[in-house]
């Protein structure tokens, strides 16, 4: 066995054995990530680790993991937000923070949190609508959405 495989085997062991290992990551309520309090400056390093390595567990809590490493990541909110919308065949696209698109389907989990629309991106993990994205939404539909012949409730739409 090679030194790195040994290494990687080190390291698979002790992360069954603890719960995080120490770094300091966040990402705030409007989709920003930041490292030790600072933003990430690279979006594309921030696209990295939200496609391939951010996760929710059965207690709610984010982390970033690969087979070999985990870290606790601190989320103020959601780790996305619906940036922008678009739609097509009468099914609305939302595009998030992540310039992930998702489609506003019948199997989309949608649901309201104190009067705020968010869905599921992928295995748990949510983004909420931008204000901005709210607010076209209901000019443009009232207080619920309608794609993919499914009515989505918008929440409390007057002032």
């Amino acid at each position: 066995m090679s030194y790195t495989n040994e290494w990687k085997g080190f390291k698979k062991a002790i992360m069954k054995d603890t719960d995080k290992e120490t770094a300091d990551f966040s990402i705030d309520s409007s989709g920003k990530w930041y490292h030790n309090g600072s933003p990430i400056k690279r979006d594309r390093l921030a696209k990295l680790f939200s496609d391939r390595a951010l996760k929710i567990d059965a207690h709610g809590n984010y982390w970033l993991q690969t087979p070999y490493e985990k870290y606790a990541v601190d989320v103020e909110d959601v780790p996305y937000v619906a940036v922008d919308y678009e739609v097509k065949d009468g099914i609305v696209i939302f595009r998030t923070n992540m310039h992930e698109t998702l489609s506003l389907t019948k199997g989309t989990q949608w649901e309201l949190r104190d009067e705020i629309p968010y869905f599921e991106v992928r295995d748990g993990l949510f983004a909420k609508l931008r204000r901005s994205v709210f607010y076209n939404l209901v000019e443009e539909y009232g207080d619920q959405v309608e794609s993919d012949g499914v009515s989505f409730p918008l929440g409390k739409t007057d002032g």
